[in-house]
């Protein structure tokens, strides 16, 4: 069954994704909360995307852990290194995104901030799901057939 086929079928998979978007949008008024007072200060856009940034990872990684996919069963030090790769993915799309929203659409920071919250959405949970919180990065891999 496909991860598609999963969210739109499997109950378990309904729940932890509503969760998932339930805690993204506590994140979400954390991230958006201080990128608007970060905002009001003299640092840099890219500063402030990036400040905002890690204190919503933080914030994020700690609720999945112990609330959405309450994963103990690997060591949280794994989970915290599969977790780094996936939010760096994340980060790099979300300066890219206010950065270009901002200077070559001229949106105001603010709307470029949400753009890149959606585009992050799916790409967080799967990642999330399978290898942060799920067995890792490489069972991942051999999940969908990379050996």
């Amino acid at each position: 069954m496909s991860s598609v086929t999963r969210l739109a079928f499997d109950q378990g998979w309904r729940f932890q994704f509503l969760r998932y978007v339930t805690i993204g949008g506590i994140v979400f008024i954390v991230d958006v909360g201080s990128f608007k007072l970060l905002l009001n200060t003299n640092l840099a856009l890219f500063f402030v995307t990036t400040s905002a940034y890690a204190l919503a990872i933080c914030t994020h990684f700690t609720l999945n852990k112990f609330i959405n996919f309450r994963a103990h069963n690997r060591p949280v030090h794994h989970q915290a290194a599969n977790y780094a790769w996936i939010a760096l993915a994340g980060w790099i799309i979300t300066v890219a995104v206010v950065e270009i929203g901002t200077h070559r659409f001229g949106l105001a920071p603010l709307l470029a901030k949400l753009a890149a919250v959606v585009i992050n959405l799916p790409i967080g949970f799967l990642g999330h799901r399978f290898v942060t919180f799920g067995n890792g990065f490489f069972a991942a891999l051999r999940r969908i057939g990379v050996k």
